[in-house]
């Protein structure tokens, strides 16, 4: 780091990377120094404003660019090697989720980030929202019995995010999200039996080859279990919900807080302010406390192996597969 500023570089332009430089931007120890997108033209408008160098391979940037850190904001069936790479010049890494969709090249960059030592972070921002923050401390003596989350949408524009073997589906590449809160909160998940629909909502779009609805249920070690209901057929009528049974109560969440039903039941901590997870990143790299960094590549791997533990099981008609059995097998 070159005067306490962290110089940051980005593949991938699109609309997360570019959510993501505008949170960079109001830290001001953070730089956006290059920008690499195979769409030229976009990594230059994005590059632009900021005087950032732009390339059109990471490849090429990692190799050339001077950087403290960098973003991987591609699609999850093209990280091929990028953060080996990356983690072999030392650089801390932020990737967004999912890690990828292959096992096998996640556990090679898991290990190259060991190796490194670097600091690593995947784009888990629930595990940063308030609401989250106060439901992990609420849970942290309380046994759950069951869990539902269910995630009713649409389908976004991206061409890639339609083809399931590009994207994983919604489950892997979006329900991510409340499949991690649920193991930060309730631990680790080690089993997995799925059901999924394909075209029987969207047989008019044969473009669409994702699941159009998809359903699973999640046995975790302390023996709790929850359901999970993720469709994309649901468009503007989307709509979703997290719930947890205790005794005696259930739990709702939202980002911005818990609801205890019924009310009085249990004593409710406050809600306490939380760090972003791009300013979490960037502190952690300044100051090398890596408690900073809530979704580490390697736990991000076991949220990212219980979604290919739902696919495996829904093609495999339904047989419940062991997470682990997902990772030892690409070993």
């Amino acid at each position: 780091m070159a005067d306490g500023t962290v110089r940051v570089g980005f593949v991938g332009a699109g609309g997360i990377a570019q959510a993501h430089i505008g949170a960079l931007q109001s830290i001001p120890e953070a730089k956006v120094v290059a920008v690499c997108d195979v769409d030229r033209p976009r990594a230059e408008a994005v590059a632009a404003p900021l005087g950032a160098a732009v390339f059109e391979r990471g490849a090429d940037l990692i190799e050339k660019a001077e950087l403290d850190a960098l973003y991987i904001c591609v699609p999850p069936a093209v990280h091929d090697d990028l953060e080996v790479r990356a983690a072999e010049r030392r650089l801390h890494l932020f990737v967004e989720k999912p890690v990828t969709l292959f096992p096998a090249e996640a556990l090679r960059a898991q290990r190259a980030i060991r190796e490194a030592g670097v600091m690593s972070q995947v784009g888990y921002s629930l595990r940063y929202l308030p609401g989250s923050v106060q439901l992990r401390e609420f849970l942290a003596d309380k046994s759950v019995g069951t869990a539902h989350v269910f995630r009713w949408g649409g389908i976004p524009g991206a061409p890639w995010w339609r083809r399931y073997n590009e994207s994983g589906g919604q489950l892997v590449e979006m329900t991510t999200h409340q499949v991690d809160l649920l193991r930060w909160v309730m631990g680790e998940v080690e089993s997995v039996a799925a059901s999924y629909s394909f075209g029987r909502l969207l047989a008019d779009q044969p473009d669409v080859t994702v699941p159009d609805s998809q359903a699973a249920l999640l046995r975790f070690a302390s023996g709790a279990s929850a359901t999970v209901s993720t469709a994309c057929a649901a468009g503007k009528a989307g709509m979703g919900g997290l719930h947890f049974l205790i005794r005696d109560a259930t739990v709702s969440w939202q980002g911005s807080g818990i609801a205890v039903s019924p009310e009085g039941a249990y004593e409710v901590p406050p809600v306490r302010e939380s760090p972003g997870i791009d300013e979490a990143f960037i502190r952690a790299i300044l100051t090398g406390d890596r408690s900073l960094l809530r979704s580490p590549y390697e736990d991000a791997v076991r949220t990212a192996a219980v979604t290919w533990a739902a696919n495996r099981s829904a093609e495999e008609g339904g047989r419940l597969v062991m997470v682990d059995e997902v990772l030892a097998g690409a070993i």
